[in-house]
């Protein structure tokens, strides 16, 4: 039995709406692809500047020196100013370490310590000028 003509064209209609719909995919995809052609730059054209924003580093505690003062903990990177910092007497380090790292004002570390104020001041010169004499500095500088 020989297919009837109306079918036919029924079919060679629907084919014809396929191949429409597949070249106008294949060009919505080409022209999206060329959109971002035009807006992405390739990681190896990036500047070195740009790269390292992307850039993450591990640190371990290992590799610093961890300085203990009652609760709080001051972890210092530079081994160099850490061997200093152990070099000093314990009262004047901790007066060093809670007023640089800890943020901590002169009547704050002489309520924690247990000191005047004043005291605070005159231990905390008395540190800078040895670490700086231990760093290598000249002390009157």
């Amino acid at each position: 039995m020989k297919p009837d003509l109306h079918e036919i064209h029924k079919q060679h209609t629907f084919d014809s709406f396929c191949k429409k719909v597949l070249v106008n995919e294949a060009n919505n995809g080409h022209r999206e692809i060329n959109r971002r052609a035009l807006k992405e730059i390739s990681l190896s054209e990036l500047p070195e500047s740009a790269i390292e924003q992307f850039s993450v580093y591990d640190e371990y505690n290992l590799e610093h020196t961890l300085f203990q003062i009652g609760k709080e903990s001051v972890l210092i990177k530079n081994d160099r100013l850490a061997e200093a910092l152990s070099a000093i007497p314990e009262k004047e380090r901790n007066i060093i370490l809670m007023y640089w790292f800890l943020d901590m004002a002169d009547r704050e570390i002489a309520d924690f310590i247990g000191i005047a104020r004043r005291t605070v001041n005159t231990h905390r010169q008395k540190a800078y000028l040895l670490l700086k004499k231990l760093m290598g500095g000249e002390a009157d500088e």
